[in-house]
């Protein structure tokens, strides 16, 4: 929604939302492991359907997280390494018009394109 504000809370290990007055009214990802655990994110995009795709740091899993409007997890891609597809400290992600999902992957010094996700 555009009436919410996202953040990657990185020391809680979840994505905490907010109304756009500041006030707290969920959260998204678990900090426990199992499905939708989330380590260190470091940042979020959502794209026009609602699913939020969230990176996790190199003090993390090293990898993209994905879920649906509604803070459930759906899947995630990557893991740690230099390999395409792998990821070393990644900290930004960004979505083109198209779909197209950009991904900062810092420690490898590179940006990682994908065509879909």
């Amino acid at each position: 929604d555009i009436d919410q504000v996202l953040v990657a809370n990185w020391g809680g290990n979840c994505i905490s939302i907010f109304t756009i007055d500041g006030n707290y009214v969920n959260k998204v990802g678990i900090a426990e492991p199992g499905r939708g655990h989330l380590s260190y994110p470091t940042s979020l995009t959502v794209d026009i359907y609602g699913f939020i795709l969230v990176t996790e740091g190199r003090l993390g899993n090293n990898r993209v997280s994905i879920f649906n409007k509604d803070g459930v997890f759906i899947c995630c891609f990557g893991s740690n390494g230099s390999a395409n597809g792998q990821f070393s400290g990644p900290c930004g992600i960004a979505l083109s018009p198209n779909g197209t999902v950009y991904v900062s992957d810092c420690d490898n010094k590179r940006i990682q394109i994908f065509s879909s996700y």
